[in-house]
């Protein structure tokens, strides 16, 4: 009797492969759904809960409880980045092999925003007094799981194209824009999402010099996944061959 055989080495490259996308689409979907919920999270706490105003900001503005309060959750940095990360991802998780340009830079704009959301949140923002009930756990999805899942994803499973020169460049178009829309929303409405935002309290100098550290970081980041695609490409490709 013939011994069973072992499958052609083409076979178990293929299965491989098709474990591996399988993880793949799993972690995304798993990134874009701890956005989602994240999000979803922090809209409600927007439009239940009634803000306690800061008592060293330059303004007096508040939002909510009501609608207000939900939409004005869409001028938060974290809430941004957090919807740009879950859009993307859920879209890896439905069809892997994206290449246009279009998808790239709004996926690489979605990790450096994620990747400054979770750097200055922890080390600048994170006070004593962390949240509690719904508003913690939107504070640790938001601001501790969805970007280690994001980076996470994009270290394993990629996918490449963040050494475009254009593409990094109009990635991080993004956070200025959001920067410079943030600066002109809060003269106009006298409210701020962040305390290093407020010219009223801290005047244009600091705050200006708050955004050339950010914007800094922003590069850094950029510098990093740009160096990082190549040789993670390479890495990813062997493990699949």
């Amino acid at each position: 009797m013939t011994p069973p055989q072992p499958p052609p080495a083409s076979d178990r490259r293929a299965a491989d492969r098709s474990e591996d996308d399988r993880a793949a689409v799993a972690t995304f979907a798993l990134t874009a759904v701890a956005a989602v919920v994240g999000v979803g999270l922090a809209l409600w706490v927007g439009y239940h809960e009634t803000p306690v105003p800061d008592p060293d900001a330059g303004f007096t503005t508040t939002y909510g409880p009501g609608w207000d309060g939900l939409l004005n959750q869409l001028a938060y940095f974290t809430t941004q980045s957090s919807l740009l990360v879950g859009v993307t991802s859920l879209l890896l998780a439905l069809r892997l092999d994206r290449t246009s340009t279009a998808f790239h830079v709004w996926r690489l704009a979605g990790l450096i925003d994620i990747v400054i959301t979770g750097v200055v949140f922890n080390a600048v923002l994170a006070g004593d007094d962390e949240p509690i009930g719904i508003a913690g756990m939107s504070d640790l999805l938001l601001h501790k799981v969805v970007p280690l899942l994001a980076v996470f994803g994009w270290v394993l499973f990629g996918p490449p194209g963040s050494r475009d020169r254009r593409r990094v460049g109009l990635a991080l178009a993004v956070p200025l824009a959001y920067i410079a829309l943030t600066l002109v929303r809060g003269a106009v409405v006298d409210w701020y999402p962040y305390s290093f935002f407020d010219v009223d309290a801290h005047g244009y100098g600091f705050v200006l010099a708050m955004v050339g550290a950010i914007l800094v970081l922003g590069l850094l980041v950029a510098g990093v996944l740009a160096a990082l695609d190549e040789p993670l490409s390479r890495w990813r490709g062997a493990r699949r061959s």
